[in-house]
């Protein structure tokens, strides 16, 4: 380093507060503090050693670790260029480590990092939130934001201590202190190396072409091998962005692939080895891309070894191979274990999308965490950097967390599924494709290809036919500025010459891809020109459950409750107490109508087709003339799909509009009241408030988002904080259910009818709650305001207390669902009439209860009418939620019936014919007042009612369609012939799921 460069750093070391720390000064620590300084915030970085560079730095001593002298990268240099600051083209394919080190100096230089740069800086503790102690003079720096990017390759997992290692007599040592061959332990020695890692292979080469007398390389489970280079160019930049056409995983084109290129090129497993075969499929366990090993084995070098059996003193027997072997030395290549022993807590890598810390409000991150299956760590670490930074700065938000424990949950159990070998091993394992692309969302930077196949086709083509993955496409945009045909330029030249190998397997892959289509164009032509239709036959035996046959048997799902015959509907429904309100409230009425729709598969993907076609033109024409055809042509497709009946397209937009009004109030309402909440948890309190416009809809009411509607609406989510949190004890949760159960019943003692909340937030101090709630006193003052709310619409001690009445009745069946919970334990499991009722009190109880805040008073109508939608709607979350429930020994209709060993198709039956009858509804819409379409003479009152219901029946068939391991085949098979489109469509839509996502965008 200069002296002027270190003059420069000098300048800054008295400082003791900072807006972000960063620590860790190799490739993603100066990625992270260049983008961090780019966003105008105070942030400097903290190096352990005497230079930047992390291990690219070659240090002569064992016992620093880091690169070893002959250390090349294993990625081409075109997964490792910075995306605004390219490596030079002198540098070779694989630059060695001098040249990667030379680089990132080249790279503070360029940005101006030295002045933010601390280097031999040694960090001893991090407390929240956050005090850094480092070891020199016990410096103690604050930061509001902490960065922690000490990478994955700082401390050994060393298994000599472990069995079987233990009973080695010889000489150990472990890659992290390896520096060169020509050390005495390694001389003339017989040398087993265990592991399979680029490192490990690497090392077995050049012990075995140097000093060693013998090498063995031991490798547990197999593993994925390729070569670093193909004919003249890189083998990893054959990964091209047409991979995206065949997947990320092991599909069917993925097999094909590796079936056609992969194996015949590198054998199988990428070796050939037998003694390597990997015991994951492709694409799913980390690749090696080190083979010269190969080479080495064929010149009898190396010697191929599976997993280790035992080990006697040094005699080593290894799996499927009863002949000991003699090892002098053994190298251990096993990797490193990803800790952070300055940390206080231990486990904090339980990391959003591997970067975001839970539990800390977002202001703890870590960057170059993610290691690819094929790739490069730094072209992720950039993207990480970019992300932290933009959330840092407030370009970007993050879910709640809530939201984002959710979301942690789902990756890991799916990457468990995606990595069974690496799970535990290699928690940061992740697909280079896809991964990026879920930065690159967040960011706002992936790379617009519809936008560019319009506007600019050839580039297009350049970029997903006729090229290779880089950086660079995270800065090409919509192809439109000066920076952004500059990284399109820089992508161009990581594109091989049209000489090379690259082109001639790309040609041969889009080739393959073009007889593909043709052939299933040629396909779809005949099976059209024949005109047939698919007939599905369904053989209905005495020991079947069908759709046909489930009606005429007995149902447990709705169980035998009194009938509310004898009562007059238009009579409002009274009560003196509240026992008297519950136990009115738990009749439900039932009949046999039904209203079946069967679908051929040639009409189930004929709607398909129409959808994508309608999604197609939508997105080119909704800003011109045509939008209203275009949005009368979706109300139609609407219409079709769910089989609902017709009305006048100007009432179907002014209801969408209406919705988007309401909705947008919501959203602005929600933040003036708290502007720390965030808009994933506005989102969610939002779907019950489309219900209730759905409501006001049949009842002919003013659409308007009233106080008590708001009210209600945010309980969700700050009662869900509250009772969800894992930081207030069980005790103040107890505390709290008995003063909002009082809360909600009685009032406040202060209660003045003639008074309006202003909603502004309360005076926490004000609150009087037991000791266990004081200090989450902010948390429920917020929920005390929203009863506030919904007492602004509906005054206490009057006709209306019927509105808290049923707010209670929500509060009390969420209590009883405990009820659900079997407890292998103490032996306790529920019966299914124990089941059936709570489903009943849980499913009708907040939908009761949204009917009362509307109007304030129900008749017995509306009230029947409510309880048969929610009894419905809580049978259908059931569904959806089987494996979950069954984890977690929660029993619900569906899950007790798997527990006793039957198949879910009666009880799916039985709520596909619930959604479809209607008499409760027959009721209800004899004591509303709705208006009809003069044309058709369907009621605004039934359109919503039907299109709700039918909603329900294609989101039943969804869940069904990921549940086909519960079901009988036959009946699986005629389940598919309700749905609106095939099954395997109907998996890939998602269709909450997209809804609610086009919502959010429309009006979020």
């Amino acid at each position: 380093m200069t002296d002027s460069e270190q003059s420069l750093l000098q300048s800054t070391e008295n400082r003791i507060k900072h807006r972000v720390v960063v620590i860790g000064g190799g490739w993603s620590g100066l990625y992270a503090l260049k983008y961090l300084l780019g966003e105008g915030l105070d942030a400097h970085l903290y190096e352990n050693r005497s230079h930047i560079g992390g291990i690219w730095c070659f240090n002569e001593n064992e016992n620093v670790g880091g690169v070893y002298k002959t250390t090349h990268v294993t990625s081409s240099k075109t997964f490792l260029h910075a995306s605004d600051f390219p490596i030079p083209k002198s540098y070779g394919e694989f630059p060695s480590h001098e040249e990667i080190l030379g680089y990132l100096h080249s790279y503070a230089d360029h940005f101006k990092l030295w002045p933010n740069i601390h280097l031999n800086s040694e960090l001893i503790k991090i407390e929240p939130q956050w005090r850094l102690t480092f070891a020199n003079q016990s410096q103690i720096i604050h930061c509001d934001y902490l960065v922690i990017c000490s990478g994955q390759h700082q401390h050994a997992n060393d298994p000599r201590d472990t069995h079987p290692f233990d009973q080695f007599t010889g000489t150990f040592s472990h890659s992290i202190s390896y520096k060169h061959p020509y050390q005495e332990q390694f001389m003339n020695k017989r040398i087993l190396v265990v592991g399979g890692g680029e490192t490990g292979s690497d090392l077995a080469v050049e012990l075995s072409a140097t000093v060693a007398k013998r090498v063995y390389m031991s490798i547990r489970e197999g593993q994925w091998f390729q070569a670093r280079v193909l004919g003249q160019q890189p083998a990893d930049i054959m990964y091209t962005m047409l991979m995206r056409l065949f997947g990320y995983y092991n599909n069917i084109l993925v097999r094909c692939w590796k079936r056609m290129f992969f194996v015949p090129m590198w054998g199988s497993g990428g070796t050939g080895v037998p003694e390597w075969n990997p015991t994951v499929p492709f694409l799913h366990g980390f690749i090696n891309k080190s083979r010269e090993v190969v080479d080495f084995i064929a010149l009898n070098r190396v010697i191929p070894k599976r997993g280790i059996t035992s080990i006697n003193q040094q005699l080593i027997t290894f799996d499927k191979d009863e002949t000991p072997v003699e090892i002098d030395h053994i190298l251990l290549c096993t990797g490193y274990k990803w800790i952070h022993p300055f940390f206080s807590h231990s486990d904090i890598h339980d990391l959003y999308k591997l970067v975001f810390a839970s539990g800390v409000n977002g202001t703890l991150a870590f960057v170059g965490t993610a290691r690819p299956v094929f790739g490069s760590i730094p072209a992720m670490a950039e993207l990480q950097a970019r992300w932290v930074a933009a959330v840092f700065a407030g370009r970007c938000q993050l879910p709640s967390e809530k939201v984002m424990a959710q979301r942690r949950q789902a990756y890991w159990t799916r990457h468990a599924r995606l990595y069974p070998h690496d799970h535990h091993r290699l928690r940061q394992l992740v697909n280079l494709f896809e991964y990026s692309d879920v930065i690159g969302d967040e960011l706002g930077v992936r790379v617009s290809l519809f936008y560019l196949f319009f506007r600019h086709p050839s580039i297009w083509f350049r970029i997903y036919c006729r090229s290779p993955w880089s950086p660079f496409l995270f800065r090409i945009g919509r192809y439109s500025t000066a920076e952004e045909k500059l990284a399109y330029q820089r992508h161009l030249d990581c594109v091989p010459e049209t000489d090379q190998t690259f082109h001639r397997f790309n040609d041969v892959m889009l080739g393959a891809w073009l007889i593909t289509l043709f052939c299933l164009l040629i396909s779809f032509t005949i099976v059209f020109l024949k005109g047939g239709k698919i007939l599905v036959v369904i053989v209905n035996r005495h020991h079947k459950i069908t759709l046909g046959n489930c009606f005429v048997i007995e149902s447990n799902i709705l169980g035998e409750r009194e009938r509310m015959d004898n009562t007059n509907d238009e009579v409002y429904f009274e009560y003196d107490t509240y026992e008297e309100f519950r136990q009115e409230r738990l009749k439900l009425n039932y009949n046999n109508n039904q209203l079946v729709r069967r679908q051929t598969t040639r009409q189930q993907r004929a709607r398909v087709r129409n959808m994508k076609f309608f999604a197609f033109y939508c997105t080119l024409l909704k800003k011109t003339f045509l939008r209203k055809k275009i949005q009368s042509k979706g109300f139609r497709l609407w219409n079709e799909t769910l089989n609902v009946p017709a009305v006048k397209d100007e009432s179907l937009y002014g209801i969408y509009q209406s919705m988007g009004r309401i909705t947008s109030e919501f959203l602005q309402k929600g933040q003036r009241y708290d502007p720390t909440i965030s808009h994933e948890e506005l989102f969610k309190a939002g779907r019950t408030v489309w219900f209730m416009i759905a409501f006001q809809m049949q009842l002919n009411l003013p659409l308007v988002l009233t106080d008590s509607i708001f009210g209600y609406n945010m309980l969700y989510p700050y009662t869900d904080d509250l009772v969800d949190c894992n930081d207030i004890t069980r005790e103040a949760k107890k505390d709290f259910a008995k003063v909002f159960h009082d809360r909600l019943l009685f009032g406040e003692s202060t209660y003045d009818p003639t008074s309006h909340f202003d909603g502004k937030q309360s005076d926490s101090t004000q609150l009087n709650l037991p000791t266990s709630l004081q200090p989450h006193a902010s948390r429920v003052v917020k929920i005390f305001d929203m009863v506030k709310f919904i007492e602004n619409d509906w005054k206490r001690g009057g006709e209306y207390e019927g509105v808290y009445m049923s707010l209670a009745t929500i509060h009390e069946s969420q209590m009883k669902s405990t009820l659900q919970h079997a407890r292998t334990e103490d032996n306790y499991a529920p019966t299914m009439a124990q089941i059936e009722q709570v489903s009943a009190e849980k499913g009708g109880a907040s939908l009761i209860a949204a009917g009362f805040l509307i109007e304030g008073r129900l008749t017995h109508a509306k009230l029947a009418y409510l309880e048969y939608l929610g009894f419905g709607l809580q049978l259908l979350d059931d569904l959806q939620d089987v494996r979950e429930d069954m984890k977690n020994n929660h029993r619900t209709i569906f899950t007790q019936t798997l527990a006793e060993g039957q198949p879910l198709d009666a009880p799916t039956a039985r709520l596909i014919q619930y959604c479809y009858c209607a008499p409760a509804y027959a009721k209800f819409s004899d004591d509303q007042r709705t208006v009809s379409d003069r044309k058709t003479g369907v009621t605004l009152a039934h359109y919503v009612r039907v299109s709700m219901m039918m909603f329900s029946v294609v989101l039943v068939l969804e869940a069904a369609s990921r549940l086909k391991e519960y079901y009988s085949k036959d009946f699986y098979r005629e389940l598919s012939s309700l749905s609106p489109l095939t099954f395997s469509d109907l998996k890939k839509v998602r269709v909450e799921e997209t809804i609610w996502s086009i919502v959010r965008n429309q009006w979020f």
